[in-house]
C-alpha cells in the first residue's frame, strides 16, 4: 500500500515565506508526482517506476546520452541510474552503444519495445499531470507554466554569465601560453 502524500511542512506550524516555502513546496510536489504516477504504474500493471519512466522520456529526447547525464535528469545517483539502465536493457527496452566521445561511457538509446512501452506509461503520466492540475483554472496553469519558466531562465542566465566570466578569466592565460 501505498503512503499518504506529504503536506507542506507549514501545514500544521507557523507560515514560512514564500522564499522558503516554495522550495519545499516544488520539492514535495515532485515527491507527490512521484508517489502518485508509480501508484498508477503499478495499478495499470505497467512494470516501472517513475524514474525508469523519466529515464525512457529522457531517450526518447535525446537519444544518445550517457547514463551520467540521464541520472542528473532525473535527479538520482550515477549508482541507481546505472541500476535503472541494466534493468531497461535487460527488458529489452533500451540499447548500450559505445559514446561517441567518451570511451569510458555508453550511448543509451530507446528500443522499438522500449518505445511501445513508453507510450503506455505517458498515457498513465498525463492522467497524473491532469490529476494535479485539476485544482486549477486553465488561465493558473499558464501562468504557473511561465513563472517556472522565467524561474529556470533566470538559472539558466547565471550559468551563462558564469561560464561567459570564466572564459575571459581564462582567455588572457591561454593566449599568453601560446605566445611562449
Amino acid at each position: 500500500m501505498s503512503q499518504p502524500l506529504r503536506k507542506a511542512p507549514h501545514a500544521e506550524s507557523e507560515p514560512l515565506c514564500p522564499e522558503l516555502a516554495i522550495p519545499h513546496l516544488l520539492k514535495n510536489l515532485h515527491y507527490s508526482i512521484r508517489q502518485a504516477a508509480d501508484e498508477a504504474f503499478r495499478v495499470q500493471r505497467i512494470d516501472m517506476s517513475f524514474a525508469h519512466f523519466l529515464a525512457l522520456v529522457t531517450l526518447q529526447q535525446e537519444p544518445g546520452v550517457a547514463g551520467a547525464e540521464i541520472a542528473r535528469r532525473v535527479f538520482v545517483t550515477a549508482q541507481t541510474m546505472n541500476t535503472i539502465l541494466r534493468r531497461l536493457e535487460t527488458d529489452g527496452d533500451i540499447e548500450r552503444r559505445p559514446h561517441p566521445q567518451n570511451a569510458r561511457a555508453d550511448s543509451w538509446f530507446i528500443t522499438k519495445k522500449g518505445q511501445g512501452r513508453l507510450d503506455r506509461a505517458k498515457v498513465i503520466g498525463e492522467a497524473v499531470w491532469l490529476r494535479m492540475l485539476s485544482v486549477l483554472r486553465p488561465a493558473e496553469i499558464k501562468q504557473m507554466q511561465d513563472m517556472l519558466e522565467r524561474c529556470i531562465s533566470s538559472f539558466d542566465a547565471k550559468v551563462n554569465d558564469a561560464r561567459a566570466a570564466k572564459a575571459m578569466k581564462t582567455a588572457p592565460a591561454a593566449k599568453a601560453a601560446r605566445r611562449r
